[in-house]
């Protein structure tokens, strides 16, 4: 079934770009038609009132989906649809090689020109498509993504609502430095209806940089964090370890890429992509030999789409109790796990409040010498230094029962700081804000 669908969603990507040739805004509304899909995951009333279209992306989806697990009468009926679709229009004005996220003001004349051919075809289409499904507003999860970015004034010219779900707040100290500097001088002020963040300093930020005023913006933390606060009351699974793969050339996010990438023309601070290369192969050494020497525990390494690829893996060589998982969403794995080994991910602090034993490799001093690249975590039982450390720790916590601690005032400080989430009710607080906003 999901080769058919894969199929199907291959040939509407042709079909559309043959639209864009012809210059046909109604087969490309058409097509869209048939690529829309109904999000299951949420359920909704039989009289659907309101019909908000997501451009889903990885973890703002997930974030969307908490919001609404337990919700029984709702009147919004959200639907999906993938984000090559809206990136095929994108690219058939500006080049694939255009720029890239957080770097979407127009420079020039010609990229003015283009921008306007982009925001007219759309218009033209989503337009079209309220013909065979009325919508009423669209959901997208970064201020910045150069493929949607423009899109706010689709919304504006269609009075439609274009909701931010903003899932980028985790930044490192480097990140945040310049961020108010990238935010206001590469991209215009947003013309999005509501932006959703994470935490207090993002929106400080965004109002500090003038891409949103106060109004615009409301910190509802993270809601995809409060699946990780269920789990305290839950026993893992023995024996098994979970390994966040690193992210190993890469800043805290994309962001951190882009800012390694103008740095040197727009006088920003030191470089932000710092190579963590070294860490990962430490990190998967010591854990593969680890594995082979204990065959009765069963190891997980949690690849990142687009990061991490099988044929990057020696997966033949690999210990029969070890599985490599590449890419999709990695939360669900805090459930079984015993151990969960993380470093420059969100996932540490989904750990934190799933009350799950963590272990942060710092073999390298990293947290010391590389601290503005990378997250500040207060408690520093997480951090092992060594591998003597590493197998010991390991070996502590698979030996020791289970117990629901409270959670420190050190873990509640890093939580509240990066994803505003302390207590597993932001889920709660985005779903009042959605319906607020797309019922008003």
């Amino acid at each position: 079934m999901k080769k058919i669908y894969k199929l199907f969603v291959s040939l509407s990507l042709f079909l559309i770009t043959v639209a864009l040739k012809i210059n046909s805004y109604k087969l490309s509304a058409i097509i869209i038609w048939l690529n829309v899909r109904k999000l299951k995951a949420i359920k909704s009333t039989n009289k659907i009132s309101k019909k908000i279209i997501v451009f889903n992306k990885s973890g703002g989806y997930e974030d969307l989906i908490e919001s609404y697990k337990n919700v029984k009468k709702n009147n919004i009926g959200f639907y999906l649809l993938p984000r090559p679709f809206l990136k095929k229009i994108f690219y058939h004005y500006f080049e694939k090689n255009y720029k890239g996220d957080y770097f979407t003001k127009p420079i020039d004349n010609d990229e003015i020109k283009k921008k306007d051919l982009f925001v007219k075809y759309s218009t033209s289409t989503f337009n079209f498509l309220d013909r065979f499904l009325k919508i009423d507003g669209y959901i997208s999860f970064n201020l910045f993504y150069r493929g949607e970015k423009y899109f706010e004034e689709v919304c504006k010219n269609l009075n439609k609502k274009f909701i931010i779900l903003h899932k980028e707040s985790a930044f490192n100290k480097l990140e945040e430095a310049n961020a108010l500097k990238v935010y206001q001088k590469f991209n215009d002020k947003s013309l999005s209806y509501k932006i959703s963040v994470y935490s207090d300093l993002q929106k400080k930020i965004l109002i500090k940089s003038k891409i949103a005023n106060n109004n615009q913006i409301v910190v509802n933390g993270c809601p995809r964090c409060d699946y990780a606060f269920t789990l305290r009351k839950i026993s893992p699974k023995k024996n098994i370890i979970v390994f966040y793969l690193i992210e190993y050339a890469k800043g805290q996010s994309g962001f951190g890429d882009l800012l390694h990438e103008i740095k040197n023309t727009n006088n920003l601070d030191n470089d932000t992509r710092k190579s963590w290369k070294k860490l990962h192969d430490q990190t998967l050494n010591y854990l593969l030999n680890y594995a082979k020497k204990n065959p009765n525990i069963h190891v997980i390494l949690k690849g990142k789409v687009g990061v991490h690829h099988k044929n990057q893996m020696d997966l033949k060589n690999f210990p029969k109790n070890c599985t490599f998982i590449e890419g999709g969403a990695g939360g669900f794995l805090l459930r079984d796990a015993s151990i969960v080994i993380a470093f420059n991910s969100t996932i540490v602090f989904e750990t934190i409040a799933s009350n799950r034993n963590l272990i942060i490799p710092n073999f390298n001093n990293e947290n010391k010498l590389k601290k503005n690249v990378s997250h500040i975590i207060d408690n520093k039982k997480y951090y092992v230094n060594s591998k003597k450390q590493f197998y010991k720790k390991i070996d502590f916590y698979l030996n020791q029962s289970y117990k629901n601690k409270k959670i420190s005032s050190e873990d509640t400080k890093t939580l509240k700081y990066y994803l505003g989430n302390t207590n597993g009710m932001c889920g709660k607080k985005m779903q009042k804000f959605l319906d607020k906003v797309i019922n008003e």
